[in-house]
């Protein structure tokens, strides 16, 4: 396995991902929302995101079949208490047939160096609550839990 920079011959594996993703881990409350809308919004955010300096995405991919085995999307993030720009994955997903192969750790790992070597002090990530296995990796990655997004759907009345 290796790592490489995701180039824009890469974008329709990259959304594609990142849609999968997204529908994997959306709340309860969200599940009604159509798909196309999803795709859309989705759309929208990545234009804003990946045009801002420092996003970038890195492709996991088997050196022998050249077969794409997972991504980890990389970029700053303004820590809201302290002010200081972190490093933030904003989301890392192997494909079901990868995981539990070191796929993610590796990822994470080159995340991490890319980070340093950007001078960044801190990376982080969020996870949905009921990812456990990846909860799991990122506890032996040493990553700690400080917050937890919590959210009510409220009543149109």
């Amino acid at each position: 396995m290796a790592i490489r920079v995701g180039t824009d011959d890469d974008a329709d594996f990259f959304f594609h991902v990142e849609e999968e993703t997204t529908i994997e881990s959306l709340p309860p409350d969200f599940h009604g929302i159509a798909r196309e809308e999803l795709r859309a919004r989705l759309l929208e955010t990545h234009e804003i995101l990946l045009d801002e300096e420092g996003h970038i995405f890195f492709i996991a991919f088997d050196l022998h079949t050249n077969q794409k085995m997972g991504l980890l999307w990389f970029g700053p993030r303004r820590n809201h208490i302290t002010g200081d720009q972190e490093a933030w994955i904003y989301n890392v997903t192997v494909l079901p047939e990868h995981r539990g192969c070191g796929v993610g750790q590796k990822l994470i790992e080159h995340a991490e160096n890319h980070a340093r070597e950007h001078g960044f002090r801190a990376i982080g990530l969020a996870v949905a609550t009921h990812n456990t296995g990846a909860q799991r990796l990122y506890e032996r990655m040493s990553f700690k839990s400080h917050n937890v997004l919590m959210r009510k759907p409220l009543d149109s009345e």
